[in-house]
């Protein structure tokens, strides 16, 4: 386990004894397919109180190890606490399922601590970015790798499946992390906390670019990933889980359930202050 996985985990038993240990009261898995490339889709652990929180699992196999563990995932009823020892294994499956906990949990958090995290923006961070600068990306925004072109901005991706990437002016795509060191900016897909890769991509680009980390699977409290130098984090808050579960169970896009925040270290309480105003 890196140093990032477990300083969130260790967060996470804390806020989890903190708020009672409420329990897990439901998954929600997409069902899998034979080849997960060209997909990016999140499962969602629900806990008792109505906090949602997403995961990804389009990556190394997690869906059909969850389906075989979970065949009935909405009837799962887990512990929090022994699902958050999964940042400690090696398996996709449990780290994903532990991330879901965690970020579970952070909603739980900010809900009773009465925080709202602000909207995110459309291009976040990059508004002083002029056209012709280099954008780093590790994973695969393909709408927002559309603004940036529109920009005139180039961007170079770091992407564990680069066949996703389809020839374009101004993209290209690189297996070498220390080629983003050269970027203006850097967005990073909250994915890597699943495969624990971002601990060792920060250490590779710290006091050489700024990083910010993207989506849903990112929408945990952020502290530890503000301790390691991230500059932003961005996640999704769900305020009514059955809007989310109509929208899961009808087929329907989940996105307009949810919405996009950013959070920066300046305007963030941490853990401390919203554990103290928790009621």
């Amino acid at each position: 386990m890196s140093e990032l996985s477990d300083g969130i985990a260790r967060i996470g038993i804390r806020v989890n004894e903190s708020l009672g240990r409420p329990a897990v009261a439901g998954l929600y898995l997409p069902q899998p397919v034979a080849d997960e490339t060209f997909r990016d889709e999140f499962g969602f652990v629900f806990l008792e109180d109505g906090s949602v929180g997403p995961f990804y699992v389009s990556m190394g196999g997690i869906l059909a190890d969850l389906w075989h563990r979970h065949p009935e995932p909405a009837a799962c009823r887990a512990d929090v606490h022994a699902l958050l020892q999964g940042f400690g294994q090696d398996t996709l499956a449990d780290r994903a399922l532990a991330l879901g906990a965690f970020n579970a949990l952070s909603a739980s958090l900010f809900r009773r601590a009465g925080f709202e995290p602000p909207d995110r923006a459309p291009v976040s961070g990059l508004d002083g970015l002029a056209p012709g600068g280099t954008v780093g990306m590790v994973g695969y925004f393909c709408p927002l790798i559309d603004r940036l072109l529109e920009r005139g901005c180039q961007v170079l991706v770091l992407e564990l499946s680069p066949e996703r990437l389809a020839q374009r002016p101004g993209l290209r795509s690189t297996e070498d992390p220390r080629d983003l060191r050269d970027c203006a900016h850097v967005l990073c897909t909250a994915s890597t906390l699943v495969n624990d890769t971002l601990d060792g991509l920060l250490a590779t680009l710290s006091g050489h670019v700024a990083v910010e980390l993207v989506g849903p699977s990112g929408s945990g409290l952020p502290d530890a990933l503000f301790e390691r130098g991230v500059v932003s984090v961005g996640g999704t808050r769900f305020a009514d889980r059955a809007a989310l579960v109509a929208s899961l169970d009808r087929g329907e896009s989940w996105g307009a359930a949810g919405r996009k925040y950013q959070l920066v270290a300046a305007g963030y309480p941490g853990v401390d202050a919203l554990l103290g105003a928790a009621h």
